[in-house]
This record gives structure tokens, C-alpha cells and sequence, in this order.
């Protein structure tokens, strides 16, 4: 069977948990052959994942060059390009054109019709060139007309309208990117991963599947709040175009968590269309970790991405808090950081607590930032208790590897966290495990209890959430679950499939 894959600064870019789930998905079902279109903020990123035989790759860069061409291989696109004159851009584009600004800018949200717009505008650049058409004239006067019809955007500039049209001109350029046919698209989000997704369907009628991470629409909400009202109004209303759009074309959605699931059924989902399928992992050096950790002073272990979505700055505030219950204590950060000001604010404010230096002091510094690793076994079993800080997840992998780990788990309550630690707690009346995101105290208090909390009480929590990952957790039941929906869409799976057959997931130590 041939799969389209479509995923947006992950794979096989980025380490992170979309990637490994993308990984675990083309590494497991080795029969089925997979084109996978990442989309990325730029042409110069290197490979983080070695590619399995069966994968071939389409980056898709949204920014670093005027043309798509140069770094797409669309065939036909002298055709396109000869196609795209005033004329045609009066005639084919500017229908789908008006009602999709007027849409973007209107003072009511109208998901639908926004929706429906763009998926014209999806058919258009099937046949034409779409940045032609965006640099016509008369696309912009209706862009300026269509912005300054709504009081809220009436003093909008020439060029605040230009900036708005650059933007989404690179939104869009995933609408451009050559599809092959295949019998399934998949695409590993309801944002611009999905555009390409949602053209197959059109063009070929492929039938879709949507699976969703964190809830993509949230996260952008989040990210633009600091934006100006004007430019904040306009991107809002094209993200939920977008999710809107993809949740009405996906033939499936499989949200990795059930929480993800409450939130499609409330932005309009059917929830016939829906089957949850969690994250899992195929580590088997986490599960074989002994329960109890090294002798050491005692130490709580992040694995992740540094970014604010993760909000390291609560845990660190929250360990500074840790240190006067537990004076030895230890806060060892692993991962990549996703922006460099973002990791510059961490080590600031650890350092302003005293727990951190650059290497000058006598002492060994309490916190420790010990950048990416590939070898995730090390990094859990040098920990008594893990901790996940985060505003907003979908159904993390670091909790997933933490339970396979038998590491006592102290999370945020966001995202599927619970649905993965199903209630267990220190102790049968003891203190749980999760915690409100954004309350420093709240944290340190749950992970105080666990560090002090007497050893066989601590290996108890652990055994039981090894057991629990395990038992719920396992790839094998991912990979069937997949292979389930494509064959359900597609009906085609070999009959010689076996999803227990798979090497191991490996990557590289390559950063972008």
C-alpha cells in the first residue's frame, strides 16, 4: 500500500514526539511504502532521522527562496506559470479570492465559509501559479477593499495588507507541492500538513486520515496572543479555516489521546469519525531498567523539547522551591532547545536562583542543562522521578518512556497526561501525581513528596506504571490500530503483515 505522509516541523527534521510516533509508524508497517511531505520553515535543515528504505522525502520549506520551484519539484510548472495571465487570474482566481479575504477579515467568524473557500483556492493552484495570481494587481486591490470593509481593520495599510498577502502566500505554498496517487493520506495535523492532504483527496479522491498531537488550533491561539489585534485577527481566523477544513475532509481522525478527541467533538466533529489511538513506545531498554536507580543524591529528570510551550521556567521555579524540602536534590534538563532566547531566559533565571552557573563557580551547579541525548535509558534511570511541566500536550512521549522507565511520573494535568497515568498515586491515600500547569508550588510540593517518600513506596509507583505502559502502551497494538485504518480506507493490506516484525526505531544525533 502507498501512504502520503504530510507532517510539519517534525519528521524527519526535528526529534520530538511527533517524530518519534512518525518513526515508530514507517519503521513498523514496512510493507506499506511511504511518501512523506514535511513541511519546514526552511530548505537547510539536515536529516535527525535515518530514513527506513521504505520512505521516500519531499521537504516542503515555507521561507528561504521567492520561488517553490526551486526547491519543488512540480512538474508542469512553466504550464502553470504560462497559465496564470491577467485574464485567467480574473477569471478563475479572484471568485475564490474575494470570498476567502472576505472570510479572513469578517467581523463574525464563518469556519465554513472560510473553509470552503480555501479548498477553491486549493483547486486553483492545482493548475496555476498561485504566487502570479497572488502578485496580481487586481489580488490586491480586493485583498485592500475586502480588509478595510471591517471597522476593525479600516486603517489597515497598503503594506500591512502586502506583509499579510507575503504570509499568506508561504501559508499556502503546501497547496503547490507535487502529490503522487496513493491509497491513503495521512497527515500528522489539522494545520498546513494538512493542505496537501486535503488536495489529494481532491484531486484523486484518496481517502484521509487526520491524527492529531496536540490540538493544533489551541496551540496557535496561544503563540499569536502577544501579536497585534489587526494581525492576530487575520491569522486566527486563517488557522481555523484550515482545522476546520481538515476536519471536514479527514475520512478518520485517530487523536492520540481522548482529550484531543472531547476537543474535535466540540469544534464539530462526528464522533463516528473518530478512534482513538495512543502514542506508544518500542524501548525495550526502558522496560528493562531496573526499578531502583543508581545510588546519588536525589535527582528529577525533564526530557524535552526546552520551549515555552513546555514552560521549563515553572519546573525551574518550581525545583528552587524542591531544594528547601529536599537540600541534595538535583534537576538534570535534557533536550533540545527550540529557541535559543527561550533556553537564554531558563538559564537566567536559574541562575538568579542559584541554582546554575556557566562553569565558573567551585560548586557543582544544583541544575544541570545537558543538552539532546540518544540514549534515553540513561538519561531516565539517572532520575528518582521525572517531571513534565507543560501548558498544553497532546498524549507525550516523555510520559509514555517514564512509565516503561518505572520512574515516578509528576505532570501538569493537560493533554491526555491522565488518561496515560490513569489515577495512580503515591501511596493507597497519598498525594497523585498531577498538578495544575503554571503553579511552581503545586509542582515542587508533588515532587518533594516523591523524593521523600520512602523507597519501596517510590519502586511501588513505579512497577505499577511500567506494567500500565505495557499493558496499554505497546507498539504492537499501535501498529495494528494503523494498519486497521488503512486497510478500513484503502482495502489492501497484505495478508503476510505482522506487526510484532520491525527493527528498532534509530536516529541520528544530527540537529537542524
Amino acid at each position: 500500500m502507498k501512504v502520503y505522509l504530510s507532517t510539519e516541523g517534525t519528521y524527519p527534521f526535528v526529534v520530538g514526539g511527533v517524530s518519534t510516533w512518525a518513526d515508530l509508524l514507517v519503521r513498523g508497517l514496512p510493507y506499506h511504502e511511504f511518501h512523506v511531505a514535511a513541511i519546514v520553515d526552511n530548505p537547510f535543515y539536515r536529516l535527525a532521522f535515518d530514513l527506513p528504505p521504505n520512505v521516500t522525502l519531499q521537504p516542503v520549506p515555507l521561507w528561504g527562496s521567492e520561488m517553490a520551484e526551486e526547491y519543488l519539484r512540480v512538474p508542469g510548472s512553466w504550464r502553470r506559470a504560462w497559465r496564470t495571465s491577467p485574464t485567467e487570474v480574473r477569471r478563475y482566481f479572484l471568485p475564490c479570492w474575494e470570498p476567502f479575504v472576505s472570510a479572513l477579515a469578517s467581523r463574525e467568524a464563518n469556519p465554513a465559509a472560510l473553509g470552503d473557500a480555501l479548498a477553491e483556492v486549493a483547486k486553483f493552484a492545482e493548475r496555476h501559479d498561485l504566487r502570479r495570481a497572488l502578485a496580481s494587481r487586481a489580488t490586491w486591490l480586493v485583498m485592500l477593499d475586502q480588509l478595510r470593509a471591517n471597522a476593525l481593520m479600516a486603517r489597515t495599510s497598503t503594506k500591512g495588507a502586502i506583509d499579510f498577502g507575503r504570509a499568506l502566500f508561504r501559508f499556502l505554498l503546501p497547496l503547490s507541492a507535487p502529490i503522487p496517487r496513493c491509497d491513503v493520506v495521512h497527515t500528522s495535523a489539522a494545520g498546513l500538513c494538512a493542505l496537501p492532504a486535503v488536495v489529494a483527496k481532491y484531486r484523486y479522491g484518496t481517502p484521509m486520515v487526520l491524527t492529531e498531537h496536540g490540538i493544533y488550533l489551541r496551540e496557535r491561539f496561544m503563540a499569536l496572543a502577544p501579536k497585534p489585534v489587526e494581525e492576530k485577527f487575520l491569522l486566527v481566523n486563517f488557522f481555523r479555516a484550515v482545522t476546520e477544513l481538515a476536519y471536514r475532509e479527514a475520512d478518520i481522525l485517530t487523536p492520540v489521546c481522548g482529550y484531543n478527541a472531547g476537543w474535535e467533538a466540540a469544534l464539530g466533529v462526528d464522533p463516528q469519525r473518530v478512534r482513538v489511538i495512543y502514542n506508544a513506545s518500542n524501548d525495550v531498554a526502558l522496560s528493562a531498567l531496573p526499578l531502583r536507580p543508581p545510588p546519588g543524591p536525589p535527582t528529577i529528570g525533564y526530557v524535552g523539547r526546552i520551549d515555552p510551550l513546555k514552560d521549563v521556567v515553572t519546573l525551574i521555579r518550581a525545583f528552587s522551591l524542591v531544594r528547601k524540602a529536599v537540600p541534595t536534590a538535583r534537576l538534570l534538563i535534557w533536550g533540545p532547545a527550540s529557541s535559543q532566547s527561550y533556553l537564554a531566559q531558563c538559564k537566567k533565571l536559574a541562575s538568579s536562583l542559584g541554582l546554575w552557573d556557566d562553569g565558573g563557580g567551585l560548586q557543582p551547579s544544583a541544575l544541570s542543562f545537558e543538552g539532546p541525548t540518544d540514549d534515553l535509558p540513561a538519561a531516565y534511570g539517572a532520575c528518582q522521578v521525572i517531571a513534565l511541566s507543560s501548558v498544553t500536550e497532546g498524549f507525550p512521549y516523555t510520559v509514555v518512556e517514564a512509565m516503561l522507565a518505572a520512574r515516578p511520573t509528576v505532570a501538569t494535568d493537560v493533554g491526555g497526561v491522565s488518561e496515560a497515568l490513569g489515577g495512580i498515586r503515591l501511596g493507597e491515600s497519598g498525594p497523585g501525581l498531577l498538578v495544575e500547569p503554571g503553579d511552581p508550588r503545586a509542582l515542587a510540593n508533588a515532587l518533594s513528596a516523591v523524593l521523600l517518600a520512602p523507597e519501596p513506596e517510590r519502586l511501588i509507583v513505579g512497577l505499577a506504571l511500567r506494567e500500565r505502559a505495557l499493558e496499554r502502551f505497546g507498539v504492537v497494538g499501535f501498529l495494528s490500530a494503523y494498519a486497521e485504518v488503512y486497510q478500513q480506507l484503502a482495502g489492501n493490506l497484505p495478508s503476510h503483515f505482522a506487526p510484532s516484525e520491525f527493527p528498532p526505531s534509530q536516529f541520528a544525533a544530527a540537529s537542524p
